[in-house]
C-alpha cells in the first residue's frame, strides 16, 4: 500500500512530580461526609516503560508493553474520625504498580468515500504497597474500544460517527461498571461550500454513566455517577472569503531574514 512497516523495541524512564494542587494542605469540603486536601509529603514517582510495537508511517498499529512505577502517588480516601462517618480524599505514595497493556489499531486511509479508524486496548494494573499502614494488593483488568468514522454521502454531505466503550473499568481504586458514548454529526454545505450546517448528537444512547464500588482499607462505598452528556446541537458557519490584510513595510525595505 506504499507505507513503511517498521518494528520497534522501546525503553523509557520518566519522572512525574506532584503539582502544587496535590501538595496544598488546604481543606476543601465536598459534602457533609467528604472533604479533600493535598499531601505536602508526596514524593515523585519513577516509571520504567518497556514496549514492543509495529508501526505504519510512524504510527503504532500493534503494541504490547509494561509500565513499572515506583513510589506511585494516586488518589486515596481515608477515614477522618473514629466514628467512620466522615472521610477525606487526598493523595499518597502507596508503593508500586505494574501495568501491562496491549493495543491494536486499524484504519482505512482517508481520501475516499469512507474512512474509519478503530482500535482496542487492554490494561491490567497490579498495585502493591501499604494503604492505611496495612498491606495492599489490588488487581484489575479492563478493555477499551474506540472508533472514528466518516462517510461522504455526496460531495457536500458528510456523516461522522465516533464513540468509545470501556468494560470493567477502573479509576484509581474505584471499580467501575461498563460505560461508553456514541456521537454523530451530519454536515451539509450550501452556497458553493460557503455555508455549512451541522447537526450533532452526543451520547445518543445515554451510556456515559457508571456504577462504582470502592473497598480499600476501612472505606467501603458504592454508588452511581452520571452527567449531562446527552446533547443535541445545530451549528451554522458561513465563510465570507475575506483575506487577511497584508502588512506593508513603511520604508519598503526587506528584513535581513527575507534576503538571506
Amino acid at each position: 500500500m506504499g507505507y513503511d512497516l517498521k518494528a520497534y523495541l522501546v525503553y523509557r524512564r520518566t519522572i512525574s512530580r506532584p503539582t502544587y494542587d496535590l501538595l496544598n494542605p488546604f481543606l476543601r469540603y465536598i459534602d457533609p461526609y467528604l472533604s479533600e486536601t493535598g499531601n505536602p509529603s508526596l514524593r515523585p514517582q519513577f516509571t520504567n516503560n518497556y514496549e514492543a510495537n509495529i508501526s505504519v508511517d510512524e504510527r503504532p498499529i500493534f503494541a504490547i508493553g509494561v509500565n513499572d512505577t515506583k513510589d506511585i502517588f494516586t488518589n486515596v480516601i481515608y477515614q477522618a474520625d473514629s466514628s467512620k462517618s466522615i472521610a477525606y480524599r487526598t493523595y499518597d505514595n502507596l508503593g508500586t504498580n505494574r501495568e501491562t497493556y496491549f493495543r491494536i489499531l486499524g484504519a482505512i486511509p482517508p481520501g475516499k468515500r469512507y474512512f474509519v479508524v478503530a482500535g482496542a486496548q487492554y490494561n491490567h494494573n497490579f498495585y502493591q504497597g501499604l494503604y492505611e499502614n496495612k498491606p495492599l494488593g489490588f488487581k484489575r483488568g479492563s478493555w477499551s474500544i474506540f472508533t472514528y468514522q466518516t462517510l461522504k454521502i455526496t460531495k457536500t454531505t458528510q456523516l461522522t460517527l465516533n464513540g468509545f466503550a470501556r468494560f470493567n473499568g477502573q479509576l484509581q481504586f474505584y471499580e467501575l461498571s461498563s460505560f461508553g458514548a456514541l456521537n454523530f454529526s451530519l454536515n451539509q454545505q450550501f452556497l458553493n461550500k460557503k455555508l455549512t450546517v451541522s447537526l450533532s448528537a452526543n451520547d445518543v444512547l445515554f451510556t456515559n454513566n457508571n456504577k462504582f464500588t470502592l473497598s480499600q482499607g476501612t472505606v467501603s462505598a458504592s454508588g452511581y455517577r452520571e452527567a449531562d452528556t446527552r446533547r443535541f446541537g445545530l451549528n451554522l458557519r458561513y465563510n465570507f472569503g475575506f483575506k487577511k490584510k497584508e502588512e506593508n513595510n513603511f520604508f519598503n525595505i526587506e528584513s535581513p531574514e527575507k534576503t538571506n
